[in-house]
């Protein structure tokens, strides 16, 4: 999720091959680790501290898996100790308030045996939602877009996990609405930070599909899916949501270049970040980010 383009900085001009067209040829993008080194090198920043409290900002947000941009790899993420603790302790766990737990028993309900469940790892994302995972409420929108796409009827022939699958569709006629909706609660809830390219193709896709009504009325369910989470965060006696960003991270230029919603804003701050020129990256689609804790 945070990365954009596989592609590493290079400082030199780009080289057209005579088979290319501007169309075909990615600009350079900051996705890895070394790219972050490198286009902050002589920034006299201290990059480690800001990295490792990047890192803290995005796992408790519930990306606990690779974070590629900080050099976390899959291997070593948090995700894959989760991977390793028994069903019954990740059981515990999430019920204690662990979002990594909570996400770990959404990926089990899906891919972790014979009888994958939907349902079950909807409830469960939910769950880790509430708890104040925005990776969880992108997945959500992730999973919602994909059991609400007739295509998916093609590709499996388990009869058990077709009716759940039509079962999900009938129990919410609304389901397309929805996952537009909780992507779009994922970008209200964590700001510029976690608003990628990406997310802005899905947005666009699900927007053109719906209208400007149906768009328009994915936006109120946004608007009301971040008051309900606030509320059940409160009642566990959470906070509400962080309102301070990372120390680094790269994004989108702006969030109304993927947000439709003009009524809603984000309610993490970027007043106190600055974008950091870097040379040789020319990209109109990503900018990065340093910010004051």
């Amino acid at each position: 999720m945070l990365s954009i383009v596989d592609q590493s900085i290079d400082p030199d001009p780009i080289e057209l091959r005579t088979d290319d067209t501007p169309e075909q040829v990615a600009p350079p993008a900051i996705t890895t680790r070394t790219d972050l080194e490198l286009a902050l090198a002589n920034s006299g920043l201290p990059l480690e501290e800001d990295i490792a409290d990047s890192i803290i900002w995005f796992e408790q947000l519930g990306f606990v898996g690779e974070l590629k941009l900080f050099g976390v790899s899959t291997a070593n993420s948090l995700a894959a100790g989760y991977a390793r603790v028994p069903t019954p302790q990740l059981l515990s766990m999430a019920g204690a308030g662990d979002i990594g737990a909570a996400q770990a028993l959404a990926e089990i309900s899906l891919n972790g045996s014979d009888n994958p469940n939907p349902a079950e790892a909807i409830e469960w994302y939910r769950q880790a939602a509430s708890l104040g995972s925005v990776y969880a409420m992108f997945r959500l929108g992730e999973l919602l877009d994909i059991f609400s796409d007739p295509q998916l009827d093609n590709f499996r022939s388990d009869s058990l996990y077709s009716l759940r699958i039509n079962t999900l569709r009938e129990e919410n006629p609304l389901i397309r609405r929805d996952a537009l909706a909780w992507t779009m609660t994922a970008l209200l809830a964590g700001g510029l930070p976690v608003a990628q390219d990406d997310v802005g193709v899905r947005i666009k896709r699900l927007s053109d599909e719906l209208g400007e009504t149906g768009t328009s009325r994915a936006c109120d369910k946004a608007g009301r899916l971040l008051l309900d989470l606030a509320a059940e965060r409160r009642m566990r006696g959470g906070l509400v949501f962080s309102l301070e960003p990372p120390r680094l991270f790269v994004s989108v230029p702006d969030m109304k270049s993927i947000l439709p919603c003009g009524s809603l804003e984000p309610i993490i701050s970027i007043n106190d970040c600055d974008i950091v020129p870097v040379p040789g990256l020319v990209n109109p689609n990503q900018k990065l980010w340093r910010c004051e804790s």
